[in-house]
């Protein structure tokens, strides 16, 4: 999941930017949160660094014509993998967003009709949407995984370990700092993918980055948030060769 800022000082500009970004997530089934805004300050309390996000920015806020710009030059170092849209009447500034290396996904001119407006911001939520699909959530300090539709991904260190069970075939467990969730996958494709996922036996991945010690007499595996976890006869050499 990743998060749109609408900021646009305009309350009627603002009102049509919202309903078009409403109406993709819903049309589209997408888990997107939008935190809409007026104004720099607003802008500022609200942003969270997180892995990901959509911007779409005016670049003149309250009679700053280059308040965007010192926005999106805020975004791009806080956030390296940001999507920025400059919705604006100032083309003239584009040349400034090269200068500082923003490198923005699209200008959107106000004063172009509606429909196209609409359709750019669409289209741009739809790319942004992909993007985090195959790029941020495929990182492998970031675990993703999917339920229907929708996306989901959690910070690799956060994640404890998962596992299947015989009551739910065709579904893996997870265990992190933050959640509990199940979701339809294999461990098998599980292992292959993110590579410090250990396997302890047949139906349990270990974060190897969240193990403390290993006690190989007793096949134990000890992990820094006092979690234990056995290790099957057959997995426990190669554990211990890790440790």
């Amino acid at each position: 999941m990743f998060s749109i800022y609408l900021l646009e000082d305009d309350e009627q500009q603002r009102a049509y930017y919202r309903e078009i970004i409403d109406n993709s997530i819903m049309i589209n089934n997408y888990t997107i949160e939008v935190a809409e805004l007026n104004d720099v300050e607003s802008f500022y309390n609200a942003f969270s660094k997180e892995q990901f996000g959509l911007f779409f920015l005016d670049m003149e806020i309250n009679g700053d014509i280059k308040a965007g710009v010192k926005i999106a030059e805020f975004v791009r170092n806080s956030m390296p993998d940001a999507k920025i849209v400059f919705v604006t009447t100032h083309e003239e500034l584009a040349f400034l967003t090269l200068e500082r290396k923003i490198s923005p996904l699209d200008y959107i001119l106000k004063d172009n009709d509606k429909e196209e407006i609409g359709n750019k911001i669409s289209k741009d939520i739809s790319l942004s949407q992909e993007y985090y699909r195959n790029s941020i959530y495929e990182k492998e300090n970031i675990f993703g995984y999917k339920i229907g539709s929708k996306y989901f991904s959690i910070p690799m260190k956060e994640l404890i370990r998962v596992y299947t069970e015989k009551e739910s075939p065709g579904r893996v467990h997870l265990e992190s700092d933050s959640r509990e969730m199940s979701f339809p996958g294999n461990l098998n494709s599980l292992e292959d993918k993110y590579n410090n996922l250990i396997r302890v036996d047949k139906s349990s991945l270990v974060n190897i980055d969240r193990v403390s010690s290993y006690d190989v007499h007793k096949r134990i595996l000890y992990l820094d948030n006092d979690y234990q976890c056995d290790v099957s006869y057959r997995k426990s050499a190669k554990v211990s060769r890790l440790f």
